[in-house]
């Protein structure tokens, strides 16, 4: 109940006392503790009741500090607001004691705050191996000692190796690219059952940036990663520059660095800074440098490894191999190399051998360090009466068809016709989205390899400048 103003009236004698009661001239224990509540509900009033202003409390020369947020106390960019006990504790976890890694004994060479991670690609450095649309591109030059690609004429395809997520988890995904003047490049991430990531790239004023994307992914996803022009009628000779493709694990983009079969202990960096300044934002000045390692034990430990003279004196009998000696004994002068102990038996078994024909069934498991193809496997292709929007692949029994390119209208687009051999035993109508915010769906039709039209691919009401960018296997056989 709110305390309501209590109104006093004068005692009169000449009426009676339930009359002075209801004339207000009484004191009741009713009025008595209605004023007592009021008085408790006053005292306890912690909203400032009387409105005090700081001045009237001594304070109009304090300055009011709000607290600051964990990021903006590590920025450390603002003196209106004060830092907590655990807030502080977190900056300077941050900005004390931290470590940084470089290829020079200044720092400066390729610094990072970062040690690099083994990379999950092969060929990187010089874009060795089997890389897709690399016909369009042409070496010119190097970077930082990474072999530099731009584009040349031909397709606006983005050059990729395809690699396969080995097992669930974050993976990060970066790459250098460089874009001219006029020009506007498109950093895309493909991967099975999810959209794709596009990503715009303006003018990198003639220098070379790194691109990167981070996500989850699951054991067995196919993924690309590649850099095209962000439209087929724009594409220039040297409008776009690509270097140093890298795919890690973990949350990070580290620098780039090679996989774990190429590397070499010249690829590592060389030295490690240490810095105790409170500061955010460091760069290589910031730290005191220290080489990682002795350079000159290193070439001593690499020249005694890649020694191939025998620098530690092994016998044949050390290694379960004949002496000179014992070859002489054990096999015919003038012969073929054929065990004196067991002559012509020694011939290999028939059954032991792989033979150029017939069935055969081989046991246990064989590692290929080579792509094995079979005898109707076709690389990509341009899908015939395409106008090279499609192409097609073969590998072993399975056929994978791959489209690129913007509707020019409100129709139906025929994307060509597969060759018989290479079409699907029932017809296939798939939904895909377009590569845009809106990722409305379209019908995809593949004809199979009879019936009417074999073969034809056909996407069902395109709407004008749709962009469409995916991929679709199945079975021919």
């Amino acid at each position: 109940m709110s305390y309501e103003k209590q109104t006093w009236n004068k005692y009169d004698e000449l009426k009676t006392e339930e009359e002075n009661i209801e004339n207000g001239a009484v004191v009741t224990d009713n009025r008595m503790n209605h004023i007592e509540e009021g008085i408790y509900s006053h005292t306890i009033d912690i909203s400032n009741p009387h409105k005090v202003t700081a001045a009237q409390a001594g304070l109009g020369n304090v300055q009011n500090f709000g607290i600051a947020t964990e990021d903006e106390a590590k920025q450390g960019i603002s003196n209106a607001k004060y830092m907590t006990p655990s807030l502080t504790q977190a900056v300077l976890s941050a900005n004390i004691n931290s470590i940084a890694y470089a290829y020079s004994a200044d720092g400066t060479d390729s610094f990072t705050t970062v040690y690099p991670n083994l990379n999950l690609l092969d060929g990187t450095k010089d874009f060795s191996g089997t890389w897709v649309n690399a016909t369009p591109w042409y070496k010119n030059g190097t970077y930082r000692g990474l072999t530099v690609m731009s584009f040349n004429t031909g397709w606006n395809g983005g050059l990729c190796k395809t690699f396969n997520i080995p097992s669930d988890g974050i993976y990060s995904m970066s790459m250098l690219v460089k874009v001219k003047t006029g020009s506007i490049g498109q950093f895309v991430i493909e991967s099975t059952g999810k959209p794709a990531i596009i990503k715009d790239i303006p003018d990198t004023s003639g220098e070379f940036v790194t691109q990167s994307y981070t996500g989850t992914f699951t054991t067995g996803q196919t993924v690309t990663m590649y850099f095209r022009f962000n439209n087929n009628a724009t594409t220039i000779k040297d409008g776009l520059s690509v270097a140093g493709h890298k795919i890690e694990p973990g949350s990070t983009a580290t620098p780039w660095m090679p996989s774990s079969s190429e590397v070499t202990t010249a690829d590592w960096p060389k030295y490690v800074g240490f810095s105790n300044a409170v500061k955010t934002n460091k760069s290589a000045s910031d730290y005191t440098w220290f080489p990682i390692k002795d350079s000159e034990l290193t070439n001593k430990v690499d020249s005694h490894v890649n020694n191939k003279a025998n620098p530690h004196s092994v016998t044949a009998s050390q290694v379960g191999a004949y002496s000179k000696t014992e070859a002489d004994v054990k096999f015919a002068t003038g012969q073929s190399l054929i065990d004196l102990s067991t002559t012509v038996k020694g011939k290999a078994d028939d059954s032991a051998v792989v033979h150029k024909t017939g069935d055969e069934t081989i046991g246990g498991k064989k590692t290929f360090t080579e792509e094995i193809k079979q005898k109707n496997d076709v690389d990509w292709t341009y899908i015939p009466d395409s106008s090279n929007r499609a192409e097609y692949m073969r590998r072993g029994g399975t056929v994978t068809i791959r489209w690129d390119f913007t509707s020019t209208g409100n129709f139906d687009i025929s994307l060509g016709s597969l060759p018989t051999d290479f079409a699907p035993r029932k017809r296939i109508f798939k939904s895909i989205p377009e590569a845009s915010a809106t990722n409305s769906m379209h019908t995809l039709q593949i004809n199979a390899f009879t019936g009417g039209s074999p073969g034809a691919i056909t996407l069902f009401k395109a709407t004008t400048n749709a962009v469409f960018l995916g991929q679709e296997s199945f079975v021919v056989i």
